[in-house]
Protein backbone atom coordinates (compact mmCIF):
# COMPACT_ATOMS: atom_id res chain seq x y z
CA UNK A 1 0.00 0.00 0.00
CA UNK A 2 1.46 3.64 -0.86
CA UNK A 3 2.13 5.18 1.93
CA UNK A 4 -0.05 8.78 1.55
CA UNK A 5 1.68 12.35 2.47
CA UNK A 6 0.87 14.39 5.42
CA UNK A 7 -0.11 17.75 2.61
CA UNK A 8 -2.75 16.42 0.41
CA UNK A 9 -2.73 17.77 -3.00
CA UNK A 10 -5.16 20.91 -4.40
CA UNK A 11 -7.22 18.90 -6.71
CA UNK A 12 -7.84 22.42 -8.45
CA UNK A 13 -4.28 23.02 -9.40
CA UNK A 14 -2.42 21.41 -12.49
CA UNK A 15 0.37 19.15 -12.41
CA UNK A 16 2.85 22.00 -13.73
CA UNK A 17 1.87 23.85 -10.83
CA UNK A 18 1.94 21.19 -8.14
CA UNK A 19 5.32 20.03 -9.71
CA UNK A 20 7.03 22.75 -10.54
CA UNK A 21 10.37 24.31 -9.26
CA UNK A 22 10.84 27.40 -7.47
CA UNK A 23 12.18 29.79 -10.29
CA UNK A 24 14.13 32.75 -9.72
CA UNK A 25 16.19 32.23 -6.51
CA UNK A 26 18.80 34.42 -5.43
CA UNK A 27 20.16 32.71 -2.27
CA UNK A 28 23.36 31.56 -2.33
CA UNK A 29 24.63 28.12 -1.84
CA UNK A 30 23.66 26.51 1.49
CA UNK A 31 20.28 28.37 1.88
CA UNK A 32 17.07 26.98 3.27
CA UNK A 33 15.79 27.48 -0.22
CA UNK A 34 18.65 25.79 -1.99
CA UNK A 35 18.85 22.39 0.22
CA UNK A 36 14.67 22.29 -0.72
CA UNK A 37 13.86 18.89 -0.77
CA UNK A 38 12.17 18.51 -3.99
CA UNK A 39 11.86 15.07 -3.86
CA UNK A 40 11.13 12.62 -0.36
CA UNK A 41 11.45 8.92 -0.60
CA UNK A 42 9.83 7.30 2.95
CA UNK A 43 10.77 3.41 3.44
CA UNK A 44 10.10 2.58 -0.45
CA UNK A 45 10.18 -0.77 -1.44
CA UNK A 46 9.56 -2.65 -4.93
CA UNK A 47 8.55 -6.10 -5.67
CA UNK A 48 8.06 -8.11 -9.06
CA UNK A 49 6.06 -10.51 -7.91
CA UNK A 50 7.66 -11.89 -4.72
CA UNK A 51 11.24 -10.97 -5.90
CA UNK A 52 12.36 -7.71 -4.00
CA UNK A 53 14.06 -5.23 -5.73
CA UNK A 54 14.58 -2.23 -3.49
CA UNK A 55 14.30 -2.55 -0.06
CA UNK A 56 12.77 0.27 2.41
CA UNK A 57 14.86 3.24 1.00
CA UNK A 58 14.26 6.68 2.55
CA UNK A 59 15.74 9.51 1.02
CA UNK A 60 15.79 13.20 0.12
CA UNK A 61 16.88 14.81 -3.32
CA UNK A 62 17.10 18.38 -3.36
CA UNK A 63 16.22 20.78 -5.72
CA UNK A 64 18.96 22.23 -7.85
CA UNK A 65 21.78 19.26 -7.36
CA UNK A 66 22.50 16.40 -8.79
CA UNK A 67 22.17 13.49 -6.98
CA UNK A 68 24.27 10.40 -8.29
CA UNK A 69 22.82 6.37 -7.24
CA UNK A 70 25.78 4.47 -6.89
CA UNK A 71 26.26 0.53 -6.92
CA UNK A 72 27.47 -2.86 -8.07
CA UNK A 73 24.76 -3.72 -11.16
CA UNK A 74 21.38 -5.34 -10.75
CA UNK A 75 21.42 -3.59 -7.11
CA UNK A 76 18.00 -1.50 -8.01
CA UNK A 77 19.38 1.43 -9.30
CA UNK A 78 17.14 1.83 -12.19
CA UNK A 79 14.15 0.51 -10.70
CA UNK A 80 13.73 3.23 -8.03
CA UNK A 81 14.50 5.76 -10.81
CA UNK A 82 11.32 4.23 -12.53
CA UNK A 83 9.82 5.01 -9.00
CA UNK A 84 10.46 8.93 -9.32
CA UNK A 85 8.33 9.35 -12.49
CA UNK A 86 6.03 5.61 -12.24
CA UNK A 87 7.63 4.10 -14.85
CA UNK A 88 7.28 0.60 -12.70
CA UNK A 89 3.16 0.91 -13.44
CA UNK A 90 3.49 -0.32 -16.92
CA UNK A 91 5.73 -3.64 -15.56
CA UNK A 92 3.38 -6.49 -15.29
CA UNK A 93 3.99 -7.46 -11.49
CA UNK A 94 5.43 -4.42 -10.15
CA UNK A 95 4.23 -3.20 -6.51
CA UNK A 96 5.70 -0.03 -5.22
CA UNK A 97 5.33 0.60 -1.60
CA UNK A 98 5.92 3.62 1.16
CA UNK A 99 5.75 7.13 0.36
CA UNK A 100 7.02 8.89 -2.99
CA UNK A 101 6.13 12.64 -2.74
CA UNK A 102 7.99 15.77 -5.45
CA UNK A 103 7.66 18.86 -4.01
CA UNK A 104 5.06 17.78 -1.35
CA UNK A 105 2.44 15.96 -3.30
CA UNK A 106 1.89 12.51 -2.83
CA UNK A 107 3.01 11.27 -6.69
CA UNK A 108 0.46 7.86 -6.23
CA UNK A 109 -2.62 10.02 -5.05
CA UNK A 110 -5.86 9.20 -7.07
CA UNK A 111 -5.87 12.45 -8.98
CA UNK A 112 -2.48 12.78 -10.57
CA UNK A 113 -1.96 11.81 -13.81
CA UNK A 114 1.03 9.33 -14.11
CA UNK A 115 1.26 10.73 -17.74
CA UNK A 116 1.49 14.35 -16.80
CA UNK A 117 3.98 13.18 -13.63
CA UNK A 118 6.12 11.81 -16.49
CA UNK A 119 5.97 15.42 -18.20
CA UNK A 120 7.26 16.87 -15.64
CA UNK A 121 9.79 14.43 -14.23
CA UNK A 122 11.70 13.16 -18.09
CA UNK A 123 13.67 10.28 -18.35
CA UNK A 124 16.86 9.46 -20.55
CA UNK A 125 17.10 5.15 -20.26
CA UNK A 126 21.09 3.39 -20.60
CA UNK A 127 20.05 2.03 -24.14
CA UNK A 128 19.37 5.12 -26.52
CA UNK A 129 15.59 5.03 -27.76
CA UNK A 130 15.50 7.68 -30.82
CA UNK A 131 12.36 7.69 -32.22
CA UNK A 132 11.90 6.38 -36.19
CA UNK A 133 12.13 10.39 -37.42
CA UNK A 134 14.38 13.15 -38.32
CA UNK A 135 16.72 14.91 -36.04
CA UNK A 136 14.91 17.76 -36.00
CA UNK A 137 11.20 15.83 -35.72
CA UNK A 138 12.94 13.82 -32.55
CA UNK A 139 13.93 17.13 -30.92
CA UNK A 140 10.31 18.27 -31.60
CA UNK A 141 7.92 16.04 -31.23
CA UNK A 142 7.37 17.06 -27.66
CA UNK A 143 7.30 20.39 -27.59
CA UNK A 144 4.56 20.14 -30.22
CA UNK A 145 2.72 17.82 -28.89
CA UNK A 146 2.60 19.81 -25.56
CA UNK A 147 1.95 23.24 -27.21
CA UNK A 148 5.23 24.33 -26.30
CA UNK A 149 6.30 26.59 -29.51
CA UNK A 150 5.24 26.10 -32.97
CA UNK A 151 7.22 27.68 -36.10
CA UNK A 152 10.26 29.69 -35.89
CA UNK A 153 9.96 29.41 -31.98
CA UNK A 154 10.04 26.24 -32.49
CA UNK A 155 12.98 25.75 -34.40
CA UNK A 156 15.22 27.70 -31.92
CA UNK A 157 13.77 25.94 -28.98
CA UNK A 158 15.35 22.52 -31.04
CA UNK A 159 18.60 24.44 -31.82
CA UNK A 160 18.72 25.39 -28.08
CA UNK A 161 18.33 21.76 -27.13
CA UNK A 162 20.47 20.38 -29.32
CA UNK A 163 23.47 22.76 -28.44
CA UNK A 164 22.44 21.82 -24.35
CA UNK A 165 23.31 18.29 -25.33
CA UNK A 166 26.63 18.96 -27.40
CA UNK A 167 24.81 17.90 -30.25
CA UNK A 168 24.47 20.49 -32.41
CA UNK A 169 27.97 21.03 -34.36
CA UNK A 170 27.61 16.89 -34.93
CA UNK A 171 24.56 17.15 -36.56
CA UNK A 172 23.07 20.80 -38.07
CA UNK A 173 23.33 19.51 -41.70
CA UNK A 174 21.29 16.35 -40.82
CA UNK A 175 18.40 17.31 -38.90
CA UNK A 176 16.52 16.01 -41.75
CA UNK A 177 17.76 12.49 -41.27
CA UNK A 178 16.92 9.78 -39.51
CA UNK A 179 17.80 9.84 -35.90
CA UNK A 180 18.79 6.35 -35.96
CA UNK A 181 21.56 7.08 -38.54
CA UNK A 182 23.49 8.64 -35.63
CA UNK A 183 26.23 6.93 -34.00
CA UNK A 184 25.20 4.97 -30.41
CA UNK A 185 26.46 7.96 -28.14
CA UNK A 186 25.16 11.01 -30.69
CA UNK A 187 21.48 8.74 -30.76
CA UNK A 188 22.24 8.87 -26.96
CA UNK A 189 22.49 13.24 -26.60
CA UNK A 190 19.60 12.90 -28.95
CA UNK A 191 17.68 11.57 -26.67
CA UNK A 192 18.87 13.98 -23.49
CA UNK A 193 18.16 16.57 -26.22
CA UNK A 194 14.64 15.69 -26.30
CA UNK A 195 13.89 15.18 -22.76
CA UNK A 196 15.72 19.16 -22.58
CA UNK A 197 12.97 20.65 -25.20
CA UNK A 198 10.13 19.88 -23.13
CA UNK A 199 12.03 21.71 -20.10
CA UNK A 200 11.40 18.95 -17.20
CA UNK A 201 11.14 19.94 -13.66
CA UNK A 202 13.43 16.84 -12.91
CA UNK A 203 15.71 14.53 -14.89
CA UNK A 204 16.47 10.61 -14.39
CA UNK A 205 19.43 9.57 -16.30
CA UNK A 206 19.75 6.13 -16.23
CA UNK A 207 23.85 5.59 -16.88
CA UNK A 208 23.01 7.91 -19.88
CA UNK A 209 27.06 8.05 -20.33
CA UNK A 210 27.80 4.16 -20.68
CA UNK A 211 27.08 4.06 -24.41
CA UNK A 212 29.00 5.05 -27.57
CA UNK A 213 30.94 7.55 -28.01
CA UNK A 214 32.81 10.20 -25.31
CA UNK A 215 31.19 12.66 -24.09
CA UNK A 216 31.84 16.36 -25.49
CA UNK A 217 32.93 18.99 -23.05
CA UNK A 218 30.11 20.98 -23.52
CA UNK A 219 27.60 18.28 -21.68
CA UNK A 220 28.86 20.18 -18.73
CA UNK A 221 25.56 22.49 -20.23
CA UNK A 222 23.39 19.56 -19.05
CA UNK A 223 23.61 20.79 -15.61
CA UNK A 224 20.67 23.96 -15.82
Amino acid sequence: MVRETTRPPDVRSSIRERLGTVTGATEAPGSALSRKAIVELQAVSVFYDRSQAVGDVTMDIYENSVTALIGPSGCGKSTLLRCLNRMNDLIPGAKVTGGIAIDGVDIHAGDVDPVQLRRRVGMVFQKPNPFPMSVRENVAFGPKRLGLARGRDLDELVERALREAALLDEVKDKLDQPGTALSGGQQQRLCIARVLAVRPDIILMDEWIGVGDDVPSGCGSLDE
